[in-house]
C-alpha cells in the first residue's frame, strides 16, 4: 500500500512538473526578444499569436509585410515550425518573394524543443 502511494505521488508530481518545465524551456528561448502579452519588445508580443494572421500585431512594424503577395498566412503549427527552424528561409517561402526579409534571426529549433515552443505559444491566449 505504501509503494502504491509513493508511485501515485510521483506520477502526480510528474504531471505537474513536466508541463511547467516544457513551458519554462520555451519561455526562456523567446523572452529576450518577445513579451508574452500584448506588449512589444524587440519583437511583437506573442499573446494570441497562434491562429492569428502574420504581420498584424498592433503597434509593431514588420519588415516582411512589404514583401507579401496576397493575404498574410495564419500562424498555425506548420508555419510556426518552419519559422522557428529558419525564419530567414521561411519568410521567403511564406511571402512568395525571394527578397523578403525578417528582423528575426534563424533559431534552428526543431524536434522536441520545437514541439515545446509551439505548445507554449498555443497556450498564450
Amino acid at each position: 500500500m505504501k509503494k502504491s502511494a509513493i508511485v501515485a505521488s510521483f506520477v502526480a508530481v510528474m504531471f505537474v512538473v513536466l508541463p511547467a518545465t516544457a513551458q519554462a524551456g520555451a519561455e526562456s528561448r523567446c523572452k529576450s526578444c518577445h513579451a508574452f502579452s500584448d506588449k512589444n519588445k524587440v519583437g511583437p508580443g506573442l499573446k494570441g499569436v497562434y491562429g492569428s494572421k502574420a504581420g498584424t500585431h498592433a503597434g509593431y512594424k514588420y519588415k516582411f509585410t512589404k514583401y507579401m503577395k496576397g493575404d498574410p498566412w495564419v500562424w498555425d503549427e506548420a508555419h510556426l515550425r518552419s519559422w522557428i527552424l529558419d525564419s530567414k528561409k521561411a519568410v521567403k517561402e511564406f511571402t512568395g518573394n525571394p527578397k523578403a526579409k525578417t528582423k528575426m534571426g534563424s533559431q534552428h529549433v526543431k524536434g522536441k524543443k520545437a514541439d515545446e515552443i509551439i505548445a507554449f505559444l498555443k497556450g498564450l491566449k
